[in-house]
């Protein structure tokens, strides 16, 4: 996983550890703050899970993150 892909996943466990909020606000914080689309970031997160999926890396970042999140 790449730097930014890390910070990605970073920024959004941290979002959602200190707000709680659902997976479209959570990538709307996430979005704004990095000065991308919603749609920039889910097309990311989509792509860092089939990339880095099946790595320690990828699972410890997203058990931050609620299991209905969609990627």
């Amino acid at each position: 996983m790449d730097e930014g892909d890390r910070e990605l996943m970073e920024g959004m466990g941290n979002c959602y550890q200190a707000c709680g909020e659902n997976f479209e606000e959570t990538v709307g914080m996430v979005a704004r703050a990095r000065a991308y689309t919603p749609e920039e970031v889910k097309t990311r997160l989509h792509r860092i899970r089939e990339e880095n999926g099946d790595t320690a890396e990828y699972r410890e970042l997203r058990a931050r993150l609620p299991e209905d999140f969609p990627f």
